[in-house]
């Protein structure tokens, strides 16, 4: 049977599950072999090589030769291997080494070498081959002669030590992980004739004259080791365990048992690793909720009105909870357990009372009722009707880019639209540091369809002002840039640059100028800017607008890690998003943290999706009233860098 070197590291085999107890209550007991695995491991003996070299880790094929097993840890247990030295490194074709010897000779001081003691001889037993990276027993000319000696095989050497050759040499284990690395490094060490049995010695750091303990593969110790920790000895994986927050939880580890209790309330992050000999590494992390009291619903679900078609999200912020349970009309809703829930697709049949209930180790919170209506799809639906980006603004990488989509499903014609590029209108609400005088283009593609540098009183830009209520410019004069277009259904990007190369604060504008809508009409239905954030305090803003009769669900995005996909460096390392009704927060998030709700929503407005589930990113998915809305993005902890602002309507 074939054998190789097992180059499986350990690995995570299973997420480990966040966890929620009550302060006082009995701790979880958690055994992390059953999160944690070596991969292709099967034996339940195990030895550590310890050597000058670095250590490595052998897995004993008891099932195979356990004569040779029990020989082997017969000497291991009489201490016989403790300063003994690999005596042999032979090539067996003049080639590259073959082998590498060891357990016949010890040393002791004052310097001179000794033979290892032999027990009784052990029988043959070739039930595998001498693969790369297995662990054989040296024998005589006699079969049945291994005894304390035993060899690493460097090469691929089945066709040459097989049944053919004398009968064969007993393989009765192999090398773990990347421990041939430790191999292959005694291996290529130099090799002299020191006489007798030390014609093929491998020395270290030895050029000429008579050889001692320093120039030799010293093995100091072999050990009997478990795979994983026990309570009494050493592993060939060990664990350990970083607690975020030791004041609220406590993370205690005994061998391979990780005991969880919670102390106060608050929440921890558990990281636990596992580490083999040669530094191999997998890592687990879970959450550990500790609850003090019954949870408390902070934020209450909104009642909503929308159009049948539409998407509706319904949204509860509870302290302590660490499960949420929505209903219907006081029947359950299979699969709704999150603190957010989304129906799409809504019909009459979809409204009633929707409720919540929010759970933990100790109790519930009062239920908390909200009411969903549906009323026929018109053309006076909840849509968007004015997107805003405000951020500083200059020439070449400082180039105000805001990409935006006009379009919807079943939509055809054109969309008429009021885009504006403000600068020095921008002073008259107190702003200092604007753009003196931008430049405003619209592109399609790559094909530039109309651009403006100075609006110069222009009579339709100044009437799709009024109409759709566009604050006004300062004056006729000022070097604000604006124009009236009408684009048909597809993705465009505005560009503005500053004059001269200036640069400074600047506004990007798009209006829905429609005056009589209809269902078939075009929307706006996304906006998007990519800007600095941060420099000097700086945050990037944008402003937008929900118009008609209904509520409208948006996604709003806040990407900085997730741009490192395309290229993109020097990213905002972990923006937060705000989202504001006026001067109020009402709704916020830091991290995204992988929500599968968000990343199917995501695919479904078309929003490339993020490859990393744990990016430090911030979404919110929320349904919004008719009214007048900001969201801000800013770096944690005042950082700075390039992040991508988005607002999808969703369907």
């Amino acid at each position: 049977m074939l054998l190789r070197a097992q180059s499986s590291v350990p690995v995570l085999s299973q997420p480990l599950p966040a966890r929620s107890l009550a302060a006082g209550a009995p701790p979880i007991v958690i055994l992390l072999t059953d999160y944690f695995a070596v991969a292709g491991v099967v034996g339940t003996r195990f030895a550590q090589f310890d050597t000058v070299v670095g250590s490595f880790n052998v897995e004993m094929r008891t099932d195979f030769a356990p004569r040779h097993v029990a020989n082997f840890f017969n000497y291991v247990a009489s201490g016989a291997y403790v300063n003994s030295f690999i005596h042999r490194s032979a090539s067996f074709d003049s080639g590259a080494v073959s082998i590498v010897q060891g357990g016949g000779y010890s040393f002791r001081l004052p310097f001179e070498v000794a033979t290892i003691g032999k027990l009784s001889p052990v029988a043959l037993e070739y039930n595998l081959v001498n693969a790369r990276g297995t662990l054989a027993a040296a024998r005589t000319t006699d079969v049945n002669s291994a005894t304390s000696e035993w060899y690493f095989n460097v090469r691929d050497n089945t066709t040459i030590l097989n049944q053919g050759n004398g009968g064969g040499y007993t393989v009765f284990g192999r090398v773990l992980g990347t421990g041939m690395t430790i191999v292959d490094r005694i291996a290529a060490l130099p090799r002299i004739n020191a006489g007798g049995a030390l014609g093929e010695l491998p020395v270290r750091n030895f050029t000429s004259g008579s050889v001692d303990q320093n120039h030799l593969v010293v093995i100091n110790s072999v050990r009997e080791v478990s795979l994983f920790p026990t309570l009494t000895g050493r592993s060939a994986v060990e664990f350990t365990v970083q607690n975020s927050a030791p004041g609220s939880v406590d993370a205690s580890l005994a061998g391979s048992t990780l005991t969880i209790g919670a102390l106060a309330g608050g929440t921890a992050t558990i990281t636990v690793r596992a580490t083999d000999t040669n530094g191999n590494l997998a890592q687990g992390t879970f959450e550990v909720t500790a609850v003090s009291g019954r949870p408390v619903i902070l934020t209450l679900p909104v009642s909503q009105t929308v159009a049948a078609g539409s998407t509706v999200v319904f949204s509860a912020v509870a302290r302590d909870a660490t499960s949420y349970q929505w209903q219907r009309e006081g029947a359950v809703l299979s699969g709704a357990t999150n603190a957010t829930l989304v129906l799409p697709n809504v019909t009459t049949a979809n409204a009633g009372r929707y409720s919540v209930i929010a759970s933990n180790a100790i109790g519930e919170a009062p239920r908390a009722d909200t009411t969903l209506t549906v009323t026929p799809a018109t053309a006076d639906s909840g849509r968007l009707i004015n997107l805003a980006i405000r951020t500083n603004a200059g020439t070449g990488a400082q180039t105000l880019i805001v990409g935006f989509a006009v379009g919807g499903a079943g939509t055809t014609g054109t969309k008429p639209l009021l885009l504006r590029g403000v600068g020095p209108s921008l002073t008259q609400f107190g702003l200092t540091g604007v753009l003196t005088d931008p430049m405003l283009t619209v592109f399609q593609g790559t094909t530039t369809i109309a651009t403006n540098d100075d609006w110069a009183g222009d009579a339709q830009v100044l009437a799709r002002a009024t109409q759709v209520g566009a604050f006004a410019f300062s004056s006729a004069a000022s070097l604000d840039a604006a124009l009236a277009a009408s684009p048909a259904p597809s993705t465009y990007s505005v560009q503005i640059l500053g004059k001269n190369n200036g640069t400074g604060i600047a506004l990007a504008e798009i209006y829905d100028a429609s005056l009589a809508p209809a269902t078939t009409n075009p929307r706006l239905v996304n906006v998007s800017a990519r800007a600095q954030v941060g420099a000097g305090g700086d945050i990037l803003i944008a402003g937008f607008v929900v118009g008609g009769t209904t509520a409208r669900t948006v996604l709003i995005r806040a990407i900085g890690p997730g741009l490192a996909v395309f290229g993109v460096t020097g990213t905002l390392a972990d923006p937060r998003l705000q989202l504001f009704s006026g001067p109020v927060v009402i709704r916020e998030n830091d991290n995204w943290g992988g929500d599968a709700q968000l990343t199917s929503v995501g695919a479904s407005v078309g929003a490339f999706a993020l490859s990393d589930s744990s990016s430090r990113d911030a979404m919110l998915l929320v349904t919004l009233p008719p009214g007048s809305y900001t969201a801000q993005v800013a770096g944690v902890n005042s950082t700075t860098g390039v992040a991508l602002v988005e607002i999808y309507e969703v369907p």
